[in-house]
């Protein structure tokens, strides 16, 4: 009866209203202050920011992508980012009319709002409104994995249109199977969803939106190819009665259907064009033989329940499955959800053709090796799809899709009251459990004068400033291995204060990062600069920046001086007090103070008139810094070293098993650049093992071959002292390798990277030096 729906209706938006302020209240909690903190989390609002300043829209939307916003004065490609344009516009929209906000708060809630509301609307005309509610609070609410990556991890967090195209491809393979009718309006509506589901995360969960449609439009032509053989249905004639229908429709609905055409129209101008423009600028990338950093979640991870004692955040699993979940609850959707699923599944057996798609989308997702067993990358948008627990956000949807068909009433009533209690009851532990994780999470909040030190920035002249230490990293650890970014967990992500200074910054965290991107960094020397004062700099409360000598000093102010820089933002908790007094006398007292969550106390200060009148950005950006050798620092197991050798490649950073370091040679060569003011005698020091049997291991020094090993056994230890004339200037010396790990031979399968020899030696010293 039209009452009792409506009654209904009203108590279901009571309800749904009620877990949406309780989820804003445990998860989301701050909807006050700018979404700020270390690591991914300023990414969020620094992409709003980027599109906002980088967005053209004649003829067609494409950004601006290759520019020194960041990398100042180098500049690069900005391609490599966690693109999500329904968040980019909206946070873009919202702060051009208000400015800063607690914008991408909202827009999360407003994410699980539509989640629940579509969810249900989809789902209520074919399971009624108890399934239908059922479904979308579950759906919306125990997808623990994806609730619990915000707001680290904001752009998997958010997957509403996602979901909705699941939902609806579920329904259209249902109804096809049943020989049901498949309206004009849900094809719209369908088409609609995909267009807008482009607009979100496009590496992942706009991937698993364009998986559902590509597997059930795949699965439904091979259905209506078998139905028209069997029954010898003359296509033309089939397509004529379908197309006629189809027009009865149009003018029956018109209005409708011409709002869904102008909506997809209008969302396709919008993000089609963007995200052609990001995968052509991805794909001129060659990341072949680069280590993008793998991480894997092993299938048996189903299997972990949300329970106080046993649940996907003790890394006893990590330990049993061998495996390299990326976060917590990666594979893992909980008990609940699997039991419920399979009994759904299992009563609605008769029907199973509607569960294929289902079915072959969720296997193919949870077998998935990024490396080994690549089950995702026969769909051209999951090539750089490099975390497979990632897969894990769409899991609630399928598995609660399963679950719909579940009928409790084939049990006797006491059966039934006792199964559906012990069900809720192991519901509700899991949800306590995996929401516990979100208790002691609090939001980040800006300093009380933090804006006052933003604003006076924004207000000097010049069109960049140096944050110092600078970070430039990409997130498979390109430019933090290489020296670049060796505190990424506390200054990763301070050039997103970008946002709200507006001036252009040296350093930028990258989803991903090209090894060419950062060469005009190692060509100009920073990586020799940004050097620890410590080799286990990682495992320090309070990690320090060596402080800069003479030579590095002239550097340093040459180049501050040459570019257009606003001033220095000094961060001097990584800093010795004698570094940041140094930094004051070079350059001036600072004017204003703030502190950046996790980065520390911030000091600006302002380049001086005498330092701004020399700016010439084509010199500035063209300044080399070539250190001469230093036999203090010539150890290449010792942090320091960096700061030494002009360049080091084919070596790994730096690894220990206590007390001792190593290092592994990579790839078919390593190659080490010196400078000395003066020819002198050295010796090459070097000790390694080679894992590898036949191995043929060859020292050149200046183009001259000083040494080789030939045929060396598995297992087999060189150890030598090589005398050599260095010559004035610049020296080489290289070590060639004929094989490595996944070359010829594989010996360390879990390890992606090209092994070649382990150095436990590695120096170059004054023939005068006795022992290392």
């Amino acid at each position: 009866m039209p009452y009792n729906k409506s009654k209904c209706l009203i108590l279901n938006i009571v309800l749904w209203l009620t877990l949406t302020f309780c989820f804003s209240i445990l998860v989301i909690k701050d909807f006050a202050n700018s979404l700020i903190g270390p690591g991914d989390i300023d990414l969020w609002e620094y992409q709003g920011f980027y599109l906002f300043k980088n967005l053209s829209f004649l003829p067609f939307p494409h950004l601006n992508l290759v520019n020194n916003q960041a990398f100042y004065p180098y500049g690069t490609n900005n391609v490599f980012q966690p693109w999500s344009f329904e968040r980019e516009i909206f946070y873009a929209i919202l702060y051009s009319l208000f400015g800063i906000g607690a914008w991408l708060q909202f827009y999360y809630l407003i994410s699980i709002l539509i989640t629940i509301i579509g969810s249900f609307t989809l789902l209520v005309r074919d399971y009624g409104f108890v399934r239908a509610s059922g479904a979308a609070i579950i759906i919306a609410f125990m997808n623990f994995y994806a609730n619990n990556k915000y707001p680290h991890h904001l752009n998997y967090a958010v997957l509403h249109w996602t979901v909705l195209n699941f939902i609806c491809d579920f329904l259209l393979v249902k109804r096809l199977v049943l020989k049901h009718h498949i309206s004009l309006r849900f094809i719209l509506v369908r088409i609609l969803f995909l267009v807008l589901a482009i607009g979100q995360d496009i590496g992942y969960i706009a991937g698993f939106a364009l998986m559902s449609f590509t597997v059930s439009i795949c699965f439904s032509l091979i259905l209506l190819i078998y139905r028209f053989l069997q029954h010898k249905v003359k296509l033309k004639e089939a397509f004529h009665a379908q197309f006629q229908q189809y027009l009865r429709e149009f003018v029956a609905y018109r209005r409708i259907c011409l709002l869904l055409i102008s909506l997809i129209c209008t969302f396709s101008y919008i993000y089609v064009p963007l995200v052609i423009q990001i995968f052509r600028e991805a794909k001129s990338f060659d990341f072949t033989g680069i280590d993008n950093g793998i991480f894997f979640a092993h299938p048996a991870r189903l299997l972990i329940p949300y329970l106080p004692f046993i649940n996907p955040s003790q890394t006893v699993f990590d330990k049993i499955f061998s495996d390299s979940p990326e976060s917590l609850g990666a594979g893992s959707p909980g008990w609940f959800l699997l039991i419920i699923a399979i009994i759904g599944i299992w009563q609605a057996r008769q029907k199973f053709l509607i569960f294929i798609p289902l079915l072959i989308i969720f296997f193919l997702c949870l077998f998935y090796h990024p490396e080994y067993i690549q089950t995702l990358k026969i769909f051209p948008w999951f090539s750089f799809n490099r975390v497979g627990g990632r897969s894990t956000v769409i899991y609630s949807v399928i598995l609660c899709l399963f679950a719909i068909h579940i009928n409790l009433n084939i049990f006797h009533e006491r059966k039934k009251i006792l199964f559906s209690a012990l069900l809720i009851f192991l519901g509700c532990i899991e949800i306590y459990t995996a929401y516990s994780f979100k208790f002691n999470y609090q939001p980040y909040l800006l300093d009380q004068n933090f804006f006052t030190y933003i604003n006076y920035v924004k207000q000097q002249p010049g069109e960049a400033v140096l944050d110092w230490p600078f970070c430039a990293a990409g997130g498979n650890a390109v430019g933090s291995l290489d020296g670049l970014c060796p505190y990424f967990y506390q200054n990763g992500s301070i050039f997103a204060l970008r946002r709200f200074h507006n001036k252009k910054v040296m350093g930028k965290y990258f989803g991903r990062l090209h090894p060419s991107q950062i060469e005009p960094y190692l060509q100009a020397g920073w990586h020799h600069l940004l050097v620890p004062d410590s080799l286990f700099y990682l495992e320090k409360t309070s990690p320090k920046v060596r402080c800069l000598r003479e030579d590095e000093w002239s550097f340093f102010t040459e180049f501050y001086k040459l570019n257009d820089f606003t001033g220095i933002n000094l961060y001097t908790d990584f800093l010795s007090e004698s570094c940041v007094q140094e930094f004051y006398s070079r350059f001036g007292k600072p004017t204003v103070a703030t502190k950046v969550p996790e980065a520390g106390k911030l000091s600006f200060i302002p380049k001086s008139d005498a330092l701004s009148n020399q700016v010439n950005l084509a010199l500035g950006s063209e300044i080399k810094f070539e250190p001469f050798l230093n036999f203090l620092e010539s150890n290449l197991l010792d942090i320091r070293s960096r700061s030494t050798f002009i360049s080091v490649t084919g070596l790994s950073g730096f690894e220990e098993i206590p007390p001792k370091t190593f290092r592994w040679a990579l790839g078919a060569e390593t190659k080490i650049v010196f400078k000395l003011k003066d020819s002198q005698s050295l010796n090459l020091s070097f000790k390694f093992e080679n894992p590898i049997e036949a191995q043929n291991v060859l020292i050149e020094i200046n183009g001259v071959t000083v040494d080789s090993f030939n045929n060396l056994n598995k297992g087999a230890n060189i150890e030598r002292r090589l005398q050599f004339q260095a010559l004035k200037g610049i020296n080489r010396v290289v070590f060639k390798y004929t094989d490595w790990n996944h070359n010829q031979t594989t010996f360390a399968r879990e390890d992606d990277r090209a092994l070649s020899v382990l150095f436990r030696r590695l120096a170059i010293q004054p023939t005068q030096e006795t022992s290392l």
